[in-house]
């Protein structure tokens, strides 16, 4: 979590120095001619620089206007899924407003830390939480789940927020304190206005107005040749999901044995994902493979048995297998679903 305080007066950074003796993970950036030890200079003006901030920090607090603040970051910003939590504090330290990414980002949260450690008031304006109610983005935070679809994410947060009646559907084990107006429900049949489903699967139809949210819950087990095409890998993996009706945002990691940390062809499948690539040793897959059908050949060039099955299992934490191994053109595939 990197956080940078923004200052611009000789005041507002002795305020800056404060939440520093607080908070001590953070940089401090300020004009020029008041820097000091250990403050950083804000170069080419701030308008320009917010871009270097918005690029390198997950949490901007800006002392001072709220109005130069939202100025002057407009250029810079993308979407809720993406930009950075923006607080902004006046000079005095008496309050902490929550401008922008309460939810996704954790400014919310993040101003209510703020305020407790400086004894300043947190100002939050989303409605969903003056309301008490649940808002979408915010599941999806607490679960880590892929919001499929933020319009929907909107639509359904907006009956919540008016009291409408909506349910939850949910493949994963999902205990949450629902406000009133909401209810974990098994089918889309029972007396609401909208669903909030959560389920890893590719394709899903409901009659009724519904968001998806995907848990990251899928891990792939991966053998294969030395040298094999990431294309090859890819074209294996998606072709499986696809039968499973499995979403490609539900992959949480890919993983393999540990002569394989360097396999190309596996890092670059890993990276287009987007998820980790992580590798298991002779000893940690030594204890597993006794579960799974073993290979002579596998063993006498990697010195186990079996490779996608043991590390899918483990990195699933011994969860749910939807495909057993499965092979094609040298490669070797395990899906699974973690517990």
């Amino acid at each position: 979590m990197k956080w940078a305080v923004i200052t611009l007066s000789k005041k507002s950074l002795e305020l800056a120095l404060v939440i520093k003796s607080e908070i001590h993970e953070i940089d401090i950036y300020t004009m020029p001619k008041y820097i000091k030890h250990g403050v950083k200079p804000i170069e080419g003006g701030l308008r320009k620089f917010n871009k270097f901030l918005f690029e390198n920090y997950d949490t901007l607090v800006y002392i001072m206007a709220a109005g130069i603040v939202v100025r002057d970051i407009s250029p810079y910003l993308k979407h809720k899924s993406l930009d950075p939590a923006v607080l902004v504090l006046d000079n005095n330290g008496q309050y902490v407003i929550s401008l922008l990414s309460g939810h996704l980002g954790g400014a919310n949260e993040k101003a209510k830390y703020l305020a407790d450690a400086i004894g300043a008031v947190p100002v939050i304006t989303t409605a969903s939480d003056t309301n008490n109610k649940l808002a979408v983005d915010m599941i999806a935070k607490k679960y880590n789940l892929v919001i499929t679809n933020f319009q929907k994410a909107k639509e359904i947060t907006s009956l919540i927020v008016n009291d409408y009646k909506v349910g939850v559907i949910s493949d994963i084990n999902f205990q949450e304190k629902l406000p009133s107006n909401m209810a974990v429900i098994d089918s889309q049949n029972e007396n609401v206005e909208g669903i909030i489903y959560i389920s890893n699967k590719e394709r899903v139809i409901l009659e009724k107005n519904f968001v998806q949210l995907i848990p990251q819950n899928i891990i792939i087990g991966i053998g294969c040749r030395k040298g094999t095409r990431s294309d090859n890998i890819t074209g294996f993996i998606d072709e499986n999901l696809e039968k499973l009706n499995i979403s490609k945002r539900a992959v949480n990691k890919i993983v393999s044995i540990d002569v394989k940390k360097s396999e190309e062809g596996i890092i670059r499948t890993a990276e287009k994902y987007r998820v980790e690539f992580k590798t298991y040793n002779y000893k940690e897959i030594k204890e597993v493979e006794d579960l799974f059908q073993c290979s002579e050949f596998v063993k006498n060039t990697v010195g186990v048995g079996a490779v996608c099955e043991p590390t899918g299992y483990l990195a699933s934490n011994k969860g749910k297998c939807l495909l057993p191994k499965t092979a094609k053109d040298g490669m070797t595939l395990s899906i699974w679903e973690t517990k």
